[in-house]
């Protein structure tokens, strides 16, 4: 029967088991509570005389979460002062006892209490029966309510919600597989669905559970009409790019995720918050609304960093997010290295010509002084970055070159037209810390040499990077990298040699002098390669928040020839890294050392400072 939000499980001589019910949570109370008080006469307790807690019949897993639970523990530093006060204590914490008992599926526990005041500290014994775990007997979903479209109830399953028949019966479990049910529904057009009533049926004959969900799914709702609040400086065009839903359309939380991804990446607010009614229209539609706040939209920014490899380093950006009230941005990026200043600027055009697709205006300079080549170089290029579906990105477009290299076995002047195209790919849950998923990244750059003598090359490069968790809460993370590329084309030496592939850095084969691994000429100077293979493999540990412990180990080398050489001989690396986990990313620190250090040209060790990981 059932008395108000009351549902009796279960009613037998000297015991009854209720659940009460609320909006997301149930409780199981037990009215049959055994104790060994008896009728002894009632004592005085000092206010400062100790006692201690100890719980008979439970193994260490299930102590562990009794102690957590129980207030006799919690309070145990502030002893009552009588009799009367002691023991309503303990008869209190028995039903926090029982509850926590019932998180683990134990729906039929027994718990004897007593306690020993000839000893001091006095001693309070739980002694706990906690009977055989419940399993799921059986798993059942109900609507309520007929409405004019098909009940999607109908297709959903046990297994759908991550509810299995015969394993425990946690309460967790339960409320973990609404959420589940009414983001499905949610996902199939429902998002006004909500769980009316639940029914959690233990059976003590059976010693299993059976639970009945009823459900009111709602109607069927369309995305309506949506309004747009708090824009101040920029223009309802820009909002009408961003989303991504049209009106009419069956709702879609996906649909809604992806506006406020769109929105969010483009810096302009400092709250976003996407609603809709809590009715559908007489047409079926769902008025949606936008409420956000927009945020400054200029900032400036400074660094300095100091790196083995690099040496000391200042940097600084500027930009502007909302050029035009378009969300069309100008950015200005400075960095100077001891080896490598370069500078560029940029104008990004959003959602051009289409949606998801943005125009990149780059006009960019660079110098840099290494042990192969010193090279002047300067670009302007115009390229289309399109997301095609959320772990999909494509970009391509033009760009002009002019090169100079000195101090090279290829020394002149180059005026390169390219092509270049990417492709990436990733499922990964971080861009800056990624703890699972993979990441494909190919990118090919055709170029064309405009000067006598004419020759023409394509470099090409594939990254691929896979991460595995081996825990719950990613604490501890297996990550891979392989790194392969290929120029084609034009022989080496009529490659520009800024132009080659070389490794050595931070993020390809650390700890060896930097952009050195390639082939070497008589005076072992690097003279660039045209193929690379690098593999990385790392542990990373979360060992105490904030911070982060990282093994690593990095194999590889680079070629003459265009295709990478296995029975080449390899360099190895290994090291170890510190992280310091924020809010926007692992700072990282890693020390790493050669394996075959190659005389005067490595050290016995390399260090790198930087932000996020590795790869």
């Amino acid at each position: 029967m059932y008395l108000g939000h009351l549902t009796v499980l279960e009613i037998s001589p000297g015991r009854a088991k209720i659940t009460c019910f609320n909006e997301k949570r149930f409780l199981i109370f037990s009215r049959r509570i055994s104790n060994s008080f008896g009728h002894s006469a009632a004592f005085s307790l000092n206010a400062d005389t100790p006692y201690r807690v100890e719980f008979i019949g439970v193994d260490e897993e299930v102590g562990e979460l009794l102690f957590s639970a129980s207030q006799s523990i919690a309070l145990q530093d502030s002893p009552p002062a009588t009799e009367a006060s002691l023991r309503k204590r303990v008869d209190d914490d028995v039903s926090n006892l029982l509850k926590a008992l019932q998180s683990l599926g134990y729906y039929n526990a027994m718990i004897k209490t007593s306690i020993n005041r000839t000893v001091v500290p006095f001693v309070i014994t739980f002694t706990i029966d906690t009977g055989p775990i419940y399993p799921f007997a059986s798993f059942e979903i109900r609507s309520v309510y007929e409405y004019d479209t098909p009940c999607p109830c109908e297709a959903i399953i046990e297994e759908d919600l991550d509810i299995y028949i015969g394993s425990p019966a946690l309460p967790s479990d339960i409320l973990n597989a609404e959420d589940t049910l009414l983001s499905l529904l949610e996902k199939s057009g429902y998002p006004l669905a909500n769980i009316v009533k639940r029914e959690v049926i233990a059976c003590q004959l059976t010693h299993s559970v059976s639970v009945i969900l009823h459900v009111d799914t709602g109607p069927l709702a369309l995305f309506g009409e949506t309004d747009v609040c708090g824009n101040k400086e920029i223009l309802p065009i820009f909002f009408a790019r961003k989303i991504t839903w049209k009106y009419g359309t069956p709702y879609n939380p996906c649909q809604v995720q992806r506006t406020l991804n769109a929105l969010e990446l483009c810096g302009l607010f400092s709250t976003i918050n996407i609603t809709h009614d809590n009715n559908v229209q007489e047409d079926g539609t769902l008025p949606m609304h936008i409420v956000l706040r927009e945020a400054k939209p200029r900032s400036i920014a400074f660094g300095v960093g100091y790196a083995t490899d690099l040496g000391a380093g200042l940097n600084f950006e500027w930009e502007h997010r909302n050029m035009r009230h378009l969300g069309e941005r100008l950015s200005l990026v400075t960095n100077f290295w001891q080896i490598r200043q370069e500078g560029f600027i940029k104008y990004v055009l959003p959602d051009c010509f289409c949606p998801r697709q943005d125009l990149i205006w780059t006009l960019e300079a660079e110098h840099e002084d290494v042990k192969a080549f010193r090279e002047i170089s300067y670009s302007f290029s115009g390229i289309f970055e399109r997301q095609i579906t959320d772990n999909l990105r494509i970009s391509y477009g033009g760009m002009f070159t002019r090169l100079q290299n000195t101090h090279s076995n290829n020394n002149g002047e180059f005026n390169l037209i390219r092509a270049p195209l990417q492709i990436y790919w990733k499922t990964t849950d971080s861009l800056l810390d990624p703890t699972e998923g993979a990441i494909v990244h190919f990118k090919t750059t055709p170029s064309l040499q405009m000067r006598a003598p004419c020759f023409a090359y394509s470099t090409n490069i594939l990254y691929a990077s896979t991460y595995y968790p081996f825990d719950s809460e990613h604490r501890y993370v297996l990550a891979g990298k392989a790194t392969l590329g290929s120029i084609w084309g034009a022989n080496k030496h009529t490659i520009p040699p800024s132009e080659r592939f070389y490794a050595g850095s931070d993020t390809l084969l650390r700890g060896y002098h930097y952009l050195t691994v390639s082939p070497l000429n008589e005076r072992n100077k690097p003279i660039g390669g045209r193929s690379v293979m690098v593999y990385s493999l790392e542990m990373r540990m979360r060992v105490k928040d904030p911070f982060g412990l990282v093994l690593f180990y990095d194999v590889g080398n680079v070629y003459a020839e265009s295709l990478p050489q296995i029975n080449h001989k390899q360099l190895q690396s290994a090291g170890l890294g510190v992280r310091y986990h924020t809010p926007v990313g692992p700072i990282r620190l890693d020390i790493a050392f050669p394996f075959n250090p190659r005389l005067h040209l490595d050290k016995s060790f390399q260090v790198y400072f930087s932000i996020g990981q590795t790869f």
